[in-house]
């Protein structure tokens, strides 16, 4: 199981540089937390490996919503209020807002189909040397 996590891995560092030079890098933090890491267990799938920005303190936990965007739209709150931020550093507490949406940039995708031939062909290059020895 160790040797098919190994071998995976060999295939992430096109996938993983290509995504780190299409990543936003306006703070940088994004661009950092791009990482390869095991995936999880999956009798059904077998051993997988994960490229991507990680989350959590440490990654980036906006991730998702620099890739895929987000919407706009009046938002309603059912409980409570939401807080709002005012010039001079006010704050207030309205029922519903208005939030602008953010198109999402798509740069993990990009350099999944981008870079995806090239990971195979170092996967399948990998598994024939371990053959042939």
């Amino acid at each position: 199981r160790k040797e098919a996590v190994r071998i995976l891995k060999k295939g992430a560092p096109p996938i993983k540089k290509e995504m780190k030079k299409l990543a936003p890098k306006k703070s940088g933090r994004l661009h950092k937390a791009i990482a390869t890491r095991r995936g999880k267990k999956n009798r059904a799938l077998g051993e997988s490996v994960l490229i991507g920005p990680r989350g959590g303190k440490r990654g980036a936990p906006y991730a998702h919503i620099v890739e895929l965007g987000s919407r706009s739209g009046k938002y309603t709150s059912r409980r409570g209020k939401f807080s709002v931020f005012t010039q001079g550093g006010g704050q207030i507490r309205v029922k519903s807002i208005n939030r602008r949406g953010v198109k999402g940039i798509g740069f993990i995708d990009r350099a999944y189909q981008a870079k995806r031939d090239e990971a195979e062909q170092r996967i399948f290059n990998h598994i024939n040397d371990l053959v042939q020895k």
